[in-house]
């Protein structure tokens, strides 16, 4: 794929696919969600090994979270341990509610609060970044900031850390932090959607971003980008 995407231009392209082909949002975030997840799946230890991994995902009450629980609920499809901590609050008409809706039924979903229990005597974490995406445009504060330092804290320890579209509390057309330096996700690989993201490039992002994947989301290809996004 050729390109990036700002943040308007990101919003463009998932307006373009459900109005002009058709491709509604719920199809296009479970579309993200099984490729982040295969490349997750893809990168755990064999159960030959004998680790025990759970996954953790951290989601926020957008759009973003609806990818996190999206994924958690495609992992657990294939048997993997893994489980959705509700970091915020998802509107209750919004498709990220549904995504919600429909892990919190298989049992997936819990409270923020309960964090600590769903890690405590894991042998090993897995961690996914789902609580902001390229709509954020201010600092981080409150819970989904108490997250995003727990995040770090685990990273800091050589925890596998995925961030899906870009790292929580990172500017997408800047690539600078919203807030201070320390209120960004330091990923250990970046699942971004569709195509890299404006601020990718900037030198400021290199600490927050890993390596990058650019992940298909069931739309067209970005390099149709003169018919989908000016």
């Amino acid at each position: 794929m050729n390109g990036a995407l700002s943040r308007s231009q990101a919003a463009q392209y998932d307006e373009s696919c459900t109005t002009d082909f058709g491709v509604c949002p719920l199809v296009l975030m479970t579309h993200a969600a099984v490729e982040c997840a295969a490349i997750i799946r893809n990168e755990l230890p064999s159960d030959s090994m004998g680790i025990s991994i759970r996954v953790i995902a951290l989601c926020g009450g957008g759009n973003n979270g609806a990818d996190g629980y999206a994924i958690v609920r495609t992992l657990h499809s294939h048997g993997i341990d893994a489980a959705a901590i509700e970091v915020a609050q998802c509107r209750p008409e919004s498709d990220a509610n549904i995504m919600r809706e429909s892990a919190q039924r298989m049992g997936l979903v819990h409270a923020w609060s309960n964090l600590s229990r769903m890690v405590d005597g894991q042998e090993r974490i897995v961690i996914v970044d789902a609580i902001f995406g390229t709509g954020l445009s201010r600092a981080p504060t409150g819970s989904a900031l108490d997250a995003i330092h727990w995040i770090n804290a685990h990273a800091s320890k050589g925890t596998s850390i995925y961030a899906i579209d870009l790292p929580s509390g990172m500017d997408c057309d800047s690539g600078k932090a919203l807030g201070a330096d320390a209120d960004v996700v330091i990923a250990t690989r970046t699942l971004t959607m569709v195509a890299k993201k404006t601020g990718f490039s900037a030198y400021s992002a290199r600490s927050y971003l890993g390596i990058i994947t650019e992940i298909p989301i069931g739309g067209p290809p970005i390099t149709r980008r003169s018919q989908i996004v000016e």
